[in-house]
């Protein structure tokens, strides 16, 4: 066989190779594909999954914060303990008693959507009482045991079971053991002795599994189930039937692993599945999200055959293209390609050409036309790049928002005419100054002290336009008072924080208490400037995305960050700035910038 492939004609051998190669490369290129897709498409669903329940687990968490808080104003009083007691005399009837425990029960059932309905049940269980509007239809022993109810210890989540009141609606209860303490306030046992009474609220188990299907954003193939600590589960009904995955032995030893550390979050991944456990504080509990996984049928269906065929075609085409091109276009063009490359790494120094007038000839001597051509607009376009940057960064710092002042001048106006000429002098004070500022007879530079009293001025400004009470605090050493920076650096940095932190004139989560802090302090022979507020905060990653952008449309939507970062760079120099991003929501986000220390002196 090799004495016979030896003697073959060249071309054919090329032929052969070729076919060889390419009928390998595809199969290995399509068992990669294969390969890949499947792992990344399994990576992708577990993170797809791990989002669904940290957004259920964050879901459910708000509205158990919420029953609680309400639990506590509602039975927290010196009142409700009085109902206590007066419940535990022997005198007092069960009518009497249930009359005073109504406005409690009712505050309680209507304390969160997902709550049902309330009721209490003396400590001994001899009694239960409800809502006047919600009778019981059975017997509280039908509803809770008695040996249940002993059982009890702190604030206890029951498993699923039909309502008392409405056979057909499936609940959770959630029991409080409560008891009168020495000061005459109740307050919730933990000992598992005997309380005095019982506070029952139903959590809807449709309601509950529509909260958590709402948390699926990521529209993942999960199916949530609600355990105790103890891998008992508590929503087992229908649409929540654990499956065949669930073991309640290995089960309980991950959510002993997650109970007893540190982690939020626990990834369980089987052969044909995901456990994804997530722990609830507030009632001690567990989520459990199983998500099965996809199978290679169920990725690719019947797509798998089609692409054999496809690359079945392609090496067919591709063997009788190589027969036409091997002789009259590879050589040719491997000689191009490499002149090509000359010219890619810029070592192209001596002109070549082709003996030919066909077309590889031509393309030879218009590839030699087009590198001098090339040649001389690197020239050009470098230096024209390099004045219309600094043109842009001028027009950037100098430019101010058309539509802040266009509205500035009609809520003045508006100010105006109701009368209110004091609170108009004041936004025309301020305007005056921003403007003053801002523009600063061209200069690129001004004072620490200015730059604040510009931001201020803007502040001032969008607090009288939206009737907001924005509060600005900063701090500015007199050692730092006249030292110099980038003028326009504060207020697109303030603009965003009032916008997009505090909601305020863009859509947004409104501050009931907006702050914004800026201080200047020095670092060696640098300038440290702070600027931190309390809104919403922001995703980092995506803001250091849009600060180093540089397609030309990411840019565009996002002129703030970006043209701070790039003015100064271009003025500072990119090694002699550092920008650091920070945000925790609702509490402090900031960012910092850290430039060198300029004054007078420097500078003249």
């Amino acid at each position: 066989m090799l004495i016979k492939y030896k003697n073959l004609p060249l071309l054919s051998k090329i032929c052969i190779i070729i076919f060889t190669l390419t009928l390998a490369t595809s199969s290995i290129i399509m068992l990669t594909f294969i390969g890949y897709y499947s792992r990344s498409s399994s990576e992708r669903l577990l993170r797809n999954a791990q989002t669904v329940t940290s957004n259920a687990v964050n879901t459910l968490e708000v509205n158990f914060k919420d029953i609680l808080e309400h639990f506590v104003r509602t039975c927290g009083t010196e009142e409700f303990a009085a109902d206590i007691k007066t419940m535990n005399q022997p005198s007092s009837s069960y009518v009497v008693v249930e009359r005073l425990m109504q406005n409690e029960l009712s505050d309680l059932a209507r304390c969160n959507y997902m709550v049902h309905s309330s009721m209490m049940i003396k400590g001994d269980g001899s009694a239960a009482y409800t809502m006047y509007k919600n009778p019981m239809q059975r017997t509280l022993e039908d509803f809770i045991a008695l040996d249940e109810l002993a059982a009890v210890k702190g604030i206890t989540c029951l498993p699923q079971r039909s309502s008392p009141f409405h056979s057909s609606v499936p609940v959770i209860p959630i029991l409080f053991p409560v008891t009168v303490n020495a000061a005459d306030y109740a307050e919730v046992k933990l000992d598992g002795t005997a309380p005095d009474l019982y506070i029952a609220i139903l959590l809807d188990c449709s309601k509950l599994k529509s909260s958590l299907d709402s948390a699926n954003v990521k529209q993942s193939r999960s199916v949530f189930y609600l355990l105790t600590q103890d891998g008992i589960p508590l929503n087992i009904g229908t649409g929540w039937e654990i499956p065949q995955v669930y073991d309640r032995g290995s089960t309980k030893g991950l959510i002993t692993s997650l109970v007893s550390g540190n982690q939020k979050f626990l990834v369980s991944i089987n052969s044909d599945s995901y456990l994804i456990l997530g722990k609830l504080n507030h009632l001690r509990l567990v989520l459990l999200n199983y998500v099965e996984r996809e199978s290679i049928q169920t990725i690719f269906g019947n797509t798998g055959m089609m692409l054999i065929f496809v690359l079945l075609v392609v090496v067919c085409i591709l063997l009788l293209l190589s027969i036409l091109m091997t002789r009259y276009v590879t050589r040719p063009a491997k000689r191009l390609t490499e002149i090509i490359r000359q010219i890619e790494r810029d070592e192209y120094k001596e002109r070549q050409d082709f003996a030919t007038s066909d077309e590889m000839g031509q393309l030879c001597t218009a590839i030699n036309t087009m590198y001098d051509t090339i040649q001389q607009q690197m020239v050009r376009i470098k230096q024209e790049e390099s004045e219309k940057r600094m043109t842009e960064i001028k027009m950037l710092t100098e430019q101010i928002n058309p539509h802040f002042l266009y509205n500035t001048l009609e809520c003045i106006q508006s100010e105006v005419i109701r009368g209110e000429s004091q609170t108009a002098a004041s936004m025309i004070q301020y305007l005056a100054e921003y403007l003053r500022i801002g523009l600063s007879y061209g200069a690129d530079l001004i004072t620490a002290s200015n730059e604040l009293r510009h931001a201020n001025a803007y502040i001032k400004l969008m607090n009288q336009r939206f009737r907001q009470s924005i509060i600005f605090m900063y701090q500015l050493s007199p050692r730092l008072n006249e030292k110099l920076i980038l003028k326009t650096i504060l207020q697109p940095l303030v603009e965003n924080s009032i916008k997009h932190g505090f909601g305020i004139d863009a859509p947004g989560i409104p501050i009931s208490v907006p702050t914004i802090e800026v201080n200047f302090s020095e670092e060696g022979e640098r300038l440290v400037i702070e600027v931190a507020d309390n809104g919403c905060g922001f995703d980092v990653k995506a803001a250091e995305g849009i600060m180093y952008a540089t397609d030309p449309e990411e840019t565009h939507r996002h002129v703030g960050l970006h043209n701070i970062y790039h003015r100064l760079i271009s003025y500072y120099g990119k090694e002699n700035v550092d920008v650091v991003l920070n945000s925790i929501p609702y509490y402090r986000s900031t960012i910092t910038i850290k430039i060198p220390l300029m004054d007078q002196k420097k500078i003249s």
